[in-house]
């Protein structure tokens, strides 16, 4: 009798798996068909015209795969966040981009059908309950990055991503042809997210893109050939990132 109810459940976990993988481009094509709203772009007017204030530096964080939204970040994140802007006083830190969507809706998000379940998946991270159910945060984020390296819906994906991304740097107050190169630090599964947004990124502001990989899982992406640099830091130990590698 177990064993049955353990072979149902280990079949059961199986087709979701394989439902999930099949319906995952399905956000990045509902955007392009503009079924999905994006957030309001009301940055036009952001950029004031004649200001002589110094250039400073603008660095957009890409949380990894454990991120529900760019408001919520795991602890270890918030620590990083926090010692990156002691050592770098001087630079505007954006770290609100939910990359794992082409619209940057969070999964927070009330227009989501499921916003609900991921709320009650947040409530149980915090609270410290973690269960095999927080697994399904990270893998439907891993197929959102598997999207975006598909060649055949990644460009899609990815000009959605980069258009949440100067969305939020002009909100920032980045003024394109003043402030300079754009650096993009993504962590496991940001790295590709911002490597395919580069060239669109590139195209609209007008300026360099750099990108700081830490754990990055990073496909051979057309958006590595129009970067300004690339660092990709990785663990000897580190079996996520390897993994990545093998897969692309």
């Amino acid at each position: 009798m177990i064993s049955d109810i353990l072979l149902i459940s280990l079949g059961l976990a199986i087709f979701s798996l394989l439902v999930t993988a099949a319906t995952s481009p399905l956000e990045t094509l509902s955007w392009w068909a503009g079924w999905t709203e994006d957030a309001p772009d009301d940055t036009s007017d952001l950029t004031p015209t004649g200001n002589t204030t110094p250039s400073r530096p603008f660095i957009i964080y890409l949380s990894g795969v454990a991120s529900l939204s760019g408001d919520y970040l795991i602890a270890r994140e918030r620590i990083f966040i926090r010692n990156l802007q002691e050592h770098l006083p001087n630079a505007v830190i954006v770290n609100s981009v939910f990359p794992y969507s082409p619209s940057g809706a969070p999964l927070l998000a009330t227009p989501r059908i499921f916003d609900r379940f991921w709320r009650w998946l947040q409530k149980l991270e915090i609270e410290g309950r973690r269960s095999i159910l927080s697994m399904l945060i990270k893998l439907r984020n891993i197929y959102q990055v598997m999207v975006s390296a598909d060649h055949r819906y990644g460009p899609i994906f990815s000009q959605g991503a980069a258009k949440t991304i100067e969305r939020s740097l002009r909100s920032a107050g980045y003024r394109p042809g003043i402030d300079g190169r754009i650096t993009i630090i993504g962590y496991s599964g940001g790295a590709q997210v911002a490597i395919g947004a580069a060239p669109f990124l590139k195209a609209q502001l007008e300026s360099a893109v750099e990108v700081i990989s830490i754990g990055g899982v990073v496909a051979s992406d057309p958006g590595l050939s129009v970067l300004d640099r690339l660092h990709h830091f990785h663990g000897d130990g580190d079996n996520v990132e390897k993994v990545g590698a093998a897969m692309f």
